[in-house]
Parts: structure tokens; sequence; C-alpha cells
């Protein structure tokens, strides 16, 4: 029901794809027969010569005598005379010249009128007698080079385009790929002029579309193939960029046709056209070559900025498929331009018979990409058709045959009477063992055959089956929902996939793939879908558009949750259940394919949910057990958390100040710590810097830290003036948020790069320490004005400072684990120790000078276990 749908909408198109098959066929066996008329034993001339085609790029000329044979020659004809007339009749277009060569037989002669033209002399009427040559097999050699350029190649195009856009016909970049084959296809002039009056103007239409538009056609595949620009792209703009190449090409392109068919036919019609000034000429060709290159740039362009590795996988090979096809080609087709010449006649067949060839690496590479690549699904279509036909109904046949032949065999030879009744009762069996190990290997004969030549479809029960298992060993919900959600989109090439989790209420997007945004889609507890799911705990089919769905028949479903369901996009709900209750469900959208869903892929979908179901389930009580382990197993627990909040507390980048290099950095003596820093960027460039040493250690130090950290960084969002005030409120809420017997010291200060001037206030914190070099001395300056620690009490009235600061100043600010380190003796190192090793790297960047300091400080303790954080934070003003 589905596929017959499936067709009957793509009806037209598939009727418009077989006119066109039709058409290119016929062009291409005509083509060959008469390129390789003794493939066919046909009696024909070759063409004595070729006459120059004008087109809108070419300047304007009449009909020009050109690749003349070698008896041609010798008949007295010269490269460059005009043509004139062939038997008596006046060649007013192509189309005069080819009856005449159509209408003789090998042997005879043609009296052909030219027009020479003649170094300071006028131009010379004169007339010849050219001999008309049958085709004759050129030789192993070249009928290999140029029945495989003219005639293999090109069907090889044909039968490409027309495949894949038969697989899939209503995606708009099989059309893309057909168009482009068709170009490929008609590239190579044909001497249609000899085909007859009809056929030659339609074969010299289609020819002359076909290739006049192949850089358009280049262009959007760049632009659109395998995948678009995403919308958000900052490459999106090709989009509107791409109609300042196409509009231009596109009309020189219905000139192109409109040219070809005149000098077919009437060249005098067209002649106007020729006449074009050389600078449009110029640009179409400069506009042609600019199609190409933007199509190799869009190329370029997508696969570094493409993030899955199958998509830089594909997007590596068409680009230099692309670039290894089409440069040689086009650097030989400029070159000739600028000089005047003709490739085939001026340059030697070494150089550009290797040029032609390589231009189908182009459609090779893109059969290859489309096809093991998968940058379309058509290798569904292939399973679907040739696998049944050829491979499964076959076997089946031979396995029939063979029965029947075990049959008859075994009946004569249990008939035969001079058998004894225990032989016939075993050749009976052997019969029936025979059998039995045919179907068998008949099974594994189809097994085989889905192997060899259908992978996908075989890995894709393989894989499914695989993540049914796998699921099991995930504990940790997002990960289980990615694996999941990324193993069917990638198996059965859905692209769109959205985990709906029981959210308390309603259902909502816990994990979504292909879309770009339905964070606000809910499905109600009390919904059809959620009812159905519950109570059937089947996969169910969804088609939004059939009446007759169980969605459209049920009562109970509104218009807000159809509108839902469609904004996903669902073609198939799957359900998470464990122990009777639904957890949640998952949506899949359309595949790639178009194809539906089958039966065993919801047989293996089914397997699947229902363990996911269980993993989550599973998951959601491992995270109970391992609460209660924590509570039991306190003290390892606290260190990891700790250590994981610590971790996030730290900046992981640092911005951007003019006239400031700042560097920090902490290093927790037992793998989590009560110390903490962090910068803030702040409006209109300032900077916010703070530096504080929680009490205690453990999970408590660590929460406080998260609570301070919290604070600071809401108070300072607000930017106010008032610093003293900011630390109070941070006081205030660290005090609400913490026991009695928690607080933490704390240095907030503020820098403006514009006045050089940092405010601060030092709430209960190791003085930070700015030195200032004047006259060779060093000063030391110390920032303690603030006032007592924070968390302490409900609330303290701090007070705050400031202080200008100049180039090459700098301001260390640490935690006392910096001057109390020990070494084994249990000495410490000191402030003053501290502060000559500042003296000593004052000239390094801030990074550097941190470095430094804790390796002072390593040495100096010669590997004694330290038992307190050390945090450093450096800044240079640099001018």
């Amino acid at each position: 029901m589905k596929a017959t749908s499936f067709i009957t909408r793509n009806l037209w198109r598939y009727l418009l794809l077989a006119l066109l098959f039709l058409g290119a066929l016929s062009y291409h066996l005509l083509a060959v027969e008469f390129r390789f008329p003794y493939w066919f034993h046909l009696q024909k001339n070759d063409e004595p010569f070729i006459l120059a085609e004008p087109g809108l790029a070419n300047p304007a000329q009449p009909h020009i005598v050109t690749f003349l044979s070698p008896r041609t020659i010798q008949a007295g004809l010269k490269d460059g005379d005009i043509l004139l007339s062939v038997n008596g009749r006046q060649v007013t277009g192509t189309g005069i010249y080819g009856e005449e060569v159509a209408a003789s037989r090998p042997g005879d002669s043609m009296l052909v009128t030219v027009l020479r033209r003649q170094q300071n002399a006028p131009p010379k009427t004169m007339s010849f007698s050219v001999p008309l040559d049958g085709s004759t097999w050129p030789g192993w050699q070249a009928e290999i080079y140029f029945g495989a350029l003219l005639a293999v190649l090109p069907f090889f195009c044909v039968l490409l385009g027309f495949w894949v856009t038969a697989a899939r016909p209503r995606d708009p970049r099989a059309w893309l790929v057909l168009a482009l084959m068709l170009g490929y296809e008609a590239f190579f002039n044909s001497a249609i002029e000899a085909w007859g009056p009809w056929k030659r103007d339609l074969a010299t239409a289609f020819q002359a579309a076909a290739v006049s538009t192949l850089s358009i056609w280049l262009l959007l595949f760049g632009i659109y193939f395998p995948e678009p620009f995403p919308a958000t792209s900052r490459w999106a703009r090709w989009r509107w960029l791409k109609w300042v190449l196409i509009i231009p090409l596109s009309i020189f392109a219905c000139g192109g046709v409109i040219t070809a068919l005149g000098e077919l036919e009437k060249a005098s019609a067209v002649r106007f056209l020729e006449r074009l000034p050389a600078v449009l000429r110029l640009i179409h060709f400069v506009l042609i070559y600019l199609a190409v290159g933007s199509a190799i740039f869009c190329l370029a362009a997508k696969y570094r900025a493409g993030v899955s590795p199958d998509s830089k996988r594909r997007l590596r090979l068409l680009l230099s498929a692309t670039v290894a096809a089409l440069a040689p080609a086009l650097l030989l087709f400029l070159i000739s331009a600028i000089l005047g010449l003709r490739l085939e006649r001026d340059f030697p067949r070494w150089l550009w018979l290797p040029s032609y060839f390589l231009l189908f690496l182009f459609p090779i590479a893109l059969g290859y990409v489309i096809v093991v690549h998968r940058a379309l699904d058509v290798r569904v279509v292939l399973r679907q058709g040739i696998q049944y036909a050829l491979a499964r109904n076959s076997v089946r046949v031979m396995q029939v045959l063979v029965t029947v032949a075990v049959f008859v065999a075994a009946g004569r030879l249990v008939g035969n009477t001079s058998r004894s009744p225990i032989e016939k009762i075993a050749l009976f069996a052997v019969g029936l063992g025979v059998i039995m190990g045919i179907r068998r290997g008949a099974d594994r004969l189809r097994g085989f055959i889905d192997r060899c030549f259908f992978r996908e479809a075989y890995d894709a029960e393989r894989l499914l089956s695989e993540l049914s298992d796998q699921v099991r060993s995930i504990v940790e919900p997002r990960s289980l929902l990615e694996t999941v959600a990324a193993r069917i989109s990638e198996t059965l090439h859905v692209p769109q996939v959205a985990v709906m989790l029981d959210a308390g209420s309603p259902f909502q997007p816990a994990y979504v793939l292909g879309y770009e945004s339905v964070s606000d889609v809910v499905i109600p507890q009390e919904s059809a879908t959620v009812k159905v799911l519950r109570s059937q705990r089947e996969p169910l089919r969804l088609y939004l558009d059939d009446q007759d769905s169980w969605l459209n028949r049920n009562s109970d479903s509104t218009a807000q949750e159809r509108a839902a369901l469609a904004r996903l996009g669902t073609n198939v709900l799957l359900p998470l259940t464990a122990r009777e209750k639904l957890l949640g469900f998952i949506s899949l959208g359309a595949k790639k394919s178009e194809v539906p869903f089958t039966g065993n892929d919801l047989r293996l979908l089914k397997s699947v949910a229902n363990q996911t179901g269980l993993a989550l389930e599973n998951a959601q009580l491992l995270a109970a057990i391992t609460e209660e382990v924590a509570q039991r197993e306190r003290l390892n627990r606290e260190v990891e958390i700790a250590r994981e909040v610590q971790e996030r507390l730290f900046p992981q980048e640092l911005p951007v100040i003019r006239g400031l290099d700042y560097f920090g950095g902490c290093r927790p003596a037992l793998g989590v710590g009560g110390d903490y820093y962090d910068f803030l960027a702040l409006p209109e460039g300032q900077l916010g810097f703070a530096i504080g040493d929680v009490s205690g250690k453990g999970i408590g130090a660590a929460l406080l830290m998260a609570s301070l950290e919290a604070s600071l960084r809401a108070e300072a969002t607000r930017a106010p003036d008032d610093l003293a005030l900011l630390v109070s409120q941070v006081n205030h809420l660290v005090y609400q948020a913490s026991t009695s017997n928690r607080y933490a010291t704390l240095f907030y200060a503020q820098y403006d790069p514009a006045r050089r001037c940092l405010t601060y206030v030092n709430a209960g914190h190791n003085a930070p320490m700015l030195f200032r070099r004047q006259a060779g001395e060093w000063s030391l300056t110390r920032l303690a004005a603030g006032g007592t620690v924070v968390g302490l009490f409900a609330s303290f009235a701090y007070t705050q400072d400031s202080i200008d600061l100049k180039p090459g100043d700098l301001l260390v600010a640490f935690t006392d684990g910096i001057s109390e380190t020990m070494n084994a003796t249990e000495e410490e190192w000191g402030e003053e120790r501290f502060i000559e090793s500042l003296k000593a790297c004052a000239g390094l960047p801030a990074a550097g000078i941190l470095s430094s300091i804790m390796q002072a400080a390593d040495a100096f303790a010669t590997g004694a276990k330290q038992h307190d954080d050390m945090t450093l934070v450096v800044l240079r003003v640099t001018e």
C-alpha cells in the first residue's frame, strides 16, 4: 500500500524521466552509430572536414573549414577556407553539408566551393573535387581509446544519472546529478548535421542545451551536493550569490541553443547573435570559469566546515576528483582560447586525449560516492529490486529443482525391488537428510548474497542486533540516548530522531538528532499517543495524512498533539517501557530513501527499544543506588565530587583585555581543593578577577566554592560601581547558603583598561602584592583594604580602594598554599623567598611567571608532600 502510494505520488516524475531516458538513449545510440558505423556493419562516409561552430563564445565567422582529412588536403582545400556550396547547393547551414555527406557513398567525390582569403590579395572563390572515404577500423589502440571515450564512458554517465533519479525521484539533488550526466554525455561533437532533417534538430537542441548549461549544474552541484550549506552557516550567502552567475549563464545558454539551431538550418537568421561585441564573448568565457571555480570553492568550504568523518570523507573524494577531472581540460581550453588555437588540431594527441579521459573521473568518483559512501541513499533500491529478482528468487528456484531431483532419485532407489527393506529405509533417511541440507545451504547462499552484494541491508540487521545487546551495558542516560539515536539514524538512514521522556507531567525531548529546534514540543500524559503506546507497547506506524490512521480516528487526539507529531515528522513511534511503565518513546522520521519501514525493521527496532527501556530504568536505579553508596563511602565520593566542582569553577577561556597580560592556575594538594580563582569579562572591556580560599576540605568546601562562584558571578553581572556593596551582597548570599562554621577568604577586583585603574575589595584574603620598578629598584604595595571573610556574618560593611596601574606593573594574588610550601624538614618557603622568586622572573609573560613560581616552590619542597592547595593569579600591565 505504501509502495503503491509512493509510485502514484511520483507518477509524473517517472513519466518525465522515461521521456528523458528515451531521448538521451536515442541520442547516444545515434551518436555511436555515426562515430563507429563499422560496429553495426554500416557503410557511411567520414566527413572530409569539419565546419567550425561559432556560437556565442567565439568570434562571428562564416562556415570555416577545419580538421581536414589527408585526402581533402591533397585535393587542394586548406584550413580556414570559407565553405560556400557543396555539390552546387549553397551552404546556408551546416545541415546542407551534412545532407550531402550522408547522401554520398564511399568512393564518391563531392564538389566543394570555398572562399579563400589571401594575404595582400582579395579573397578568391575556388572549387575542388573532394574524395569521400568510407569509415574504416582505425586499429586496436585508437579503437580502445575512442571507443571508451565516445561510447562507453558517456553511456556510463547516462546510466548513472537515470538510475540515481529513478531511485530518488523527489530529491532535487538526484535531478542535479542527471543534468550533470546529460552534459557529460553530449560533451563531444557527434556529426549531428548528417543525422537527417528532424533528428539533427532535436539532437542539436539537446546537445547545445546540455553542454551550455553544464557550468550552471556544476555550480549548483558545488552548493547543494551532497548536502547544502547549513542555513546558519557563513557560507549560506552562496544561495544568493549563485544567481549572479546563473542568470547571465542561462541567458548565454539560451543564445547558444538558438545559435546552434540557426547554424544548422539557416545561419543568416542568427548572424546577429554571432556579431555580438567581443566583450560579451569574453564575459561568457569568464562566467563559465567563475562558475566552475565557485563549484570547487564550495566543495572545499563544505569540506573544511564538515564535522562528521563520513561527510568529510565524501567531500574529500568529490573535491579531489573534481579538481583532478576538470583542471587539466580547463587549463588547455584557456591556453587555446588565449592563443587562438584549436585544441584537437593544434595540440598533440598525447596532451589533450588524457585530459578528455580525466574529465570522466568526475562521474566515476560521483557514482562511487553515491553508491559506496551513501551520498544519496540508492542502494536500498538496488537491494529491493535486483536482490529479490535475481538473487533470492533464483536461489529458491534452484532449491526447488534440486529438491525435486532428490525426491525422484530417492523414489527410484526405494522402488527398486532388489533392495532390502533396511536399505530402502536408509536411502529414504539419506534423501530426507539431503533435502534438509539443501534447505540449509540455500539459506546460507542467500545470506552470502546479502553479505557480498547488499552489505548495507545485511549490516542493518546485524548492527541493530548488536545495539540491542550494547545498550544493556550503558548506565549513563545521556550516553545511552545518544548511542541509540545515532545508531538507528546511521543504520536505517533516518535523519530525524527524537527521544521523548517523561518529565514529570508531559513527555519532552531528552535528545534529538536532525532537528533545528523542537525543544518546546511536548506530548501530554493524557494524549492519545501516550495512551496507545502505554496499552499496546508495540512500535506504531503513523501516517498523519491518512484519515484512517489510528491517530486521526482516535477521539482523544487533539490538534495540538497532531501538530507536535507533525513537527517531529513522525513515521514510527517506539515505546520505551520497563516493568509495565512507559518511560518515554522514540520518534523516527522518514527514511532518506523514502522507503517505508519494513516489518523486519520494526521487529529489530522493538528489540532495541525494549533493551533501551530496561537500560534507562537500570540507569535510574543505578543513580539511586549510587546515591546510597555515596553516603556510605562519603570520603571517596566527596573527593570526586569536589574535584568535578572545582574543575568547573576554574575559567576555561581568558577574555582578551587590551593592555593586560594575565594568567591563573591552581594545583590542589589532594585532588580536591578549597582554593578558587575566576576571571570575568565585564562591560566596556573591563576585567573582573577573584581569588579565594574556602575553609575546610572535601565536599563541604566544594559546595561553598560553588555557592561563592555563583553569587559572585550573579552580582558582578549587574556591573555595579560599588564593589564594597557587591562583596557585601556576596557575603550575605554565601552566609545563607553555608553552615555557621563555613566561610571563605576573598579578594575581588575590577580593572578598567581605559583608565588603568584597579578597584578592589579584600575580604580577609592574603593581601595581593603590586610590584613596581622605579629607578632600577622594586617597590612593593600590598592590597589589603576591605574587611573580614565572607560567609561568617549575615551582613558586613566592606570598604573598597582603588590604585592606578602603570605599564610594567606586576600584580600577584595568591593563597597561603604558595607561601607556606614546606620542605622535608617542615621549613616554610615563606613570603621573602616567594618575593625574591617573583622579582627574578618579573620580565616573563604572566603564564611564564606562574610556571616559574610553581617550579621554585617545588624546588624548595624537594618532593615533600604538600597539605594545602597552591593557587596563583598573575597580572602584568603591558601598555
